[in-house]
């Protein structure tokens, strides 16, 4: 049996972070974090807390209505979207189209003009004597389609907004909310790829390593591409002792995606399991040149460190 401080701990699962524009171009490639940041979270306990509130508020409000369509809000309805939440989203995401809550304002824009252009009265309707005066350009909103309209319809972009939240809370902490957000955003949008792949992170994390894998099967049902739940099924098969299996599963993460550092490093910790040292070095070596490349310095530091403990390994109880 070999040992070192490289162990089924240094498994990295990879969440695919929210993004609009990754949504409405497939072609973009995805965007992704490792799902146990290292760092502190940027954010003040308080925005987590109006993001909790938030979310609980908009799964209330979808249960009211049954949908995210075109609603006749009541005023208390319409004045919490417009004060407590629009308002908020504004301040802090502005335009800045790579903020993880731009799908949520996004969201909340529609919901927000749907019920405007279905319900408040025009100005031609409340005074018809200006429909006969000489046309001018016109900046009533009510005319105007939301800032960031997509293509996306209802239900998927209020999917997409509860994802947006759920990364947000993961990324704080807040697992058991981040949850509660994905298990809406896959009512929402059952073919949702990313969202089972991120519910299975969280899922592993909690303990149901079952069923996390049950997640990451279904978006690989929905995705056979995605690189990102192989690995991510890779390195629970291979807590629970499924080392053949993982390796498959590693394999094929690099097979659709070469330049994948993590699963790279997720491959040497199942080849270390397997007593495979020339290729648990091998695997780091391939990851650290990836980490250099892509600018990862944390990582960097962490694989070299990996790397030198690995040269002065031993067979437990002989000698190197």
């Amino acid at each position: 049996m070999l040992t070192s401080g490289l162990t089924e701990n240094n498994l990295l699962l990879i969440d695919i972070v929210s993004s609009m524009s990754q949504l409405l171009d497939n072609s973009k490639p995805l965007q992704t974090r490792i799902s146990e940041p290292a760092v502190p979270s940027p954010y003040p306990e308080t925005a987590y807390q109006w993001l909790v509130e938030t979310l609980d508020g908009l799964i209330d409000f979808g249960q009211r209505h049954g949908h995210y369509g075109v609603i006749n809000l009541s005023d208390s309805e319409y004045e919490w979207l417009m004060d407590d939440v629009l308002d908020e989203l504004i301040f802090s995401v502005g335009e800045n189209e790579s903020h993880p809550l731009e799908p949520l304002m996004t969201f909340i824009i529609r919901i927000i003009a749907n019920y405007e252009d279905k319900y408040v009265p025009k100005l031609t309707e409340r005074f018809p004597e200006l429909a006969e005066e000489a046309p001018i350009e016109t900046t009533n909103e009510n005319n105007n389609p939301p800032p960031y309209a997509s293509e996306l319809s209802d239900s998927e972009l209020a999917a997409a907004a509860f994802f947006s939240i759920g990364c947000l809370l993961r990324e704080g902490g807040k697992s058991e909310k981040a949850l509660s957000a994905y298990d809406t955003a896959i009512r929402l949008q059952p073919d949702y790829a990313e969202v089972y792949n991120n519910r299975g992170n969280i899922k592993s994390g909690l303990g149901s390593h079952d069923a996390a894998i049950d997640d990451y099967d279904e978006a690989i049902r929905l995705n056979p591409n995605f690189a990102e739940a192989y690995s991510n099924r890779g390195a629970i098969k291979f807590k629970l002792g499924k080392h053949a299996a993982a390796l498959t599963d590693l394999n094929e993460a690099i097979r659709l995606q070469p330049n994948f550092m993590n699963a790279y490093i997720n491959r040497g910790v199942v080849k270390l399991g397997l007593n495979d040292i020339d290729e648990v070095r091998s695997n780091l070596q391939t990851a650290l040149v990836l980490a250099e490349q892509q600018g990862q310095e944390d990582i960097k530091v962490d694989i070299e460190e990996k790397l030198t403990q690995l040269a002065n390994l031993t067979p437990q109880g002989g000698e190197k």
